[in-house]
Order: structure tokens, then C-alpha cells, then sequence
């Protein structure tokens, strides 16, 4: 009787199995080539020192005054807070509005002397009336308080002259509740309704959602705060310097014709 060897090598044990990496998710994918069945292993944990959103700020400058600025950021934490904190004091930030719910203690920008508002609404939402007349009102102020008491400097003053206040607002992303408050803002100060939402997407890519941009075509300047936003100092619309010389020129020639 014949004796046939076999090369035990050639019967080693096979792994039925063969690991795919997807790169988008970072998960791994066992394939089994018998049954063409995809098994999806557990993904490893996120640390947590990963922050969900990027740290995105927006600095918007109306065109037609100079006399107030606005931030838009996404939603700090207590930890990336410092961050924030840099460019708030580097863009001379006066007031922090929060349109969603606290996620950092607002006694840390308080102690530096930052004032924070609370003013929370529905994410994709438009704001309530009482928020945009609280809104309206603070943007009135500031406006006020930047250019009281101050010469109607000329150009090269006015670049001399400390930067603008500049009011931040975020809500989570910064893309809905923060924008469409700015773009409120910049329609009472005499911009275009619809030129805010472009002006604004040019600087901040995402903004505004299709309920949001009716909202904003259809806002009414002057419907809830009465008087023009700086109409204090003497500009219709908070602009600058020379709307109040032509408003004064006007009165003048007014006053010319009724004497003759």
C-alpha cells in the first residue's frame, strides 16, 4: 500500500474575513467573501477633548455707518472660552447676546466687563417682537454711546478715533438666529432687506434658512422700534457725519424760503 504525504502548510487555517477602513467615518467594516455580508465593528470613542463646532467668527461692518459693528460666532463652552475671550477683546466687544440656551458661565465675560444678554429663541426660528425690540434697542445704544460727545472729526480723525463697538451675538452654529438679528440690525439702518442676507452670506457661508430669508424680505423698517437706529446724534439712520450736515442744510434752506 502506497502512503501519500500532505503538506500541512496548505491546510492552514484561513481567516474568512477581511477588514475594510472607511476613511469618511473611521470605522471598520469586516467583510465575509461567503456570504458578501458587510459586518460594521464598533467605532473607537471620541476623545472629548474634541469640540463638535469649529471656532468661527464673523466680524460684519455696515457699510453705511461706522459708528457700530457686529460679531458672529458659533457657541463657545467654558473650555474654548479663553479662546473667545482673545477676540472679543481684540474686536472691542461691549455686549455679548446669547439667542440659545448657556452653555459657559457668563460671569467670566461679566468680570471683563462684557455685558451678556440672554435672549434665547426657537433654533430656525425667527426671533419674537419683544427680542428684536430689546435687540434694536441695545444696537440704538451703542450707536449713542460711540458717537455722544464726539467732534464730527474728519476722515483722518476718524481713523484715528478708538474702533467701534461691536456687539457679538451666536446662537449654536451661528448660521440661523445669530445672522437674521444682524441682518434686522443693518434693514433699520437703512440697508435693502435683501441685500443683508447677501452681505452677510458673502462673509459667512450657510447663513439663514429658506423661512428665515422670507422673513427677513417681508421685515418692515420702523415697525417695531419707532425711531431710526442712531437718530440721536442727528443721523436718520446712524450714518455718519454728512447725514447730519445735509439734514441740517435742508432745515436751513426750509428756514430761507418761509422768511421770504
Amino acid at each position: 500500500m502506497s502512503t501519500i504525504s500532505a503538506n500541512t502548510s496548505a491546510h492552514a487555517p484561513v481567516s474568512m474575513f477581511r477588514s475594510v477602513s472607511t476613511e469618511s467615518s473611521g470605522s471598520t467594516i469586516a467583510v465575509n467573501p461567503s456570504t458578501a455580508r458587510l459586518q460594521r465593528l464598533p467605532t473607537p470613542p471620541r476623545s472629548p477633548g474634541l469640540a463638535p463646532l469649529g471656532r468661527q467668527l464673523t466680524l460684519i461692518e455696515p457699510p453705511m455707518t461706522k459708528g457700530i459693528r457686529f460679531l458672529i460666532l458659533d457657541c463657545p463652552t467654558d473650555s474654548t472660552l479663553p479662546f473667545y475671550m482673545q477676540e472679543l477683546k481684540r474686536n472691542n466687544v461691549t455686549d455679548v447676546v446669547r439667542c440659545c440656551e448657556p452653555t459657559y458661565r457668563a460671569e467670566t465675560l461679566q468680570n471683563e466687563g462684557i455685558t451678556v444678554h440672554d435672549w434665547p429663541f426657537r433654533d430656525g426660528a425667527v426671533p419674537p417682537v419683544n427680542i428684536i425690540k430689546n435687540w434694536l434697542q441695545l444696537v440704538d445704544t451703542r450707536i449713542v454711546r460711540r458717537r455722544a460727545g464726539s467732534p464730527s472729526a474728519s476722515e483722518e480723525e476718524d481713523e484715528t478715533a478708538p474702533a467701534a463697538p461691536t456687539i457679538a451675538v451666536h446662537c449654536v452654529a451661528g448660521l440661523g438666529r445669530a445672522p437674521i438679528l444682524v441682518a434686522i440690525a443693518m434693514i433699520e439702518l437703512g440697508m435693502a432687506n435683501l441685500d443683508t442676507v447677501e452681505f452677510i452670506r458673502r462673509r459667512r457661508r450657510g447663513c439663514f434658512n429658506s423661512n428665515q430669508i422670507q422673513y427677513i424680505d417681508g421685515y418692515k423698517r420702523g415697525k417695531i422700534l419707532k425711531n431710526s437706529l442712531g437718530s440721536v446724534t442727528g443721523a436718520s439712520s446712524g450714518a455718519s457725519s454728512g447725514g447730519a450736515a445735509s439734514g441740517l442744510k435742508s432745515g436751513l434752506s426750509k428756514m430761507f424760503r418761509l422768511k421770504a
